[in-house]
């Protein structure tokens, strides 16, 4: 846990900064705050498993743990898939039209790409 104290400091020194400009902001600024954010959800992830697992017995704890990692693998490579148009280049209609393949994915109306 005190190596995650270290990793959300350093992502906090990264973000803050963007968050409170007041000029437009690109994918670029934001690349060393996602890899602390990255970095920090493996930790929270791997502490909340270790702590629901410790309540279990040895047999359901590993398998409790081996699931819990399989899901947030697959959860991962979903979202890389649908978001990977957005870091390799979009081809196609703009988000606005309801044709985009990228239309279901624009889940805010500040969000513009």
């Amino acid at each position: 846990i005190r190596g995650g104290g270290f990793v959300m400091l350093g992502w906090l020194l990264h973000y803050c900064p963007f968050f409170i400009m007041g000029r437009v902001l690109y994918f670029h600024h934001y690349f060393p705050a996602v890899l602390f954010s990255s970095m920090l959800t493996g930790i929270t992830c791997d502490v909340l498993l270790q702590t629901s697992v410790g309540l279990l017995s040895p047999i359901w704890a590993r398998r409790t743990y081996i699931g819990g990692m399989s899901a947030l693998i697959i959860i991962i490579l979903y979202s890389f898939y649908l978001f990977h148009p957005l870091a390799y280049g979009m081809v196609g209609p703009l988000t606005p039209d309801p044709n985009s393949p990228m239309a279901g994915l624009r889940w805010m109306e500040s969000w513009d790409f």
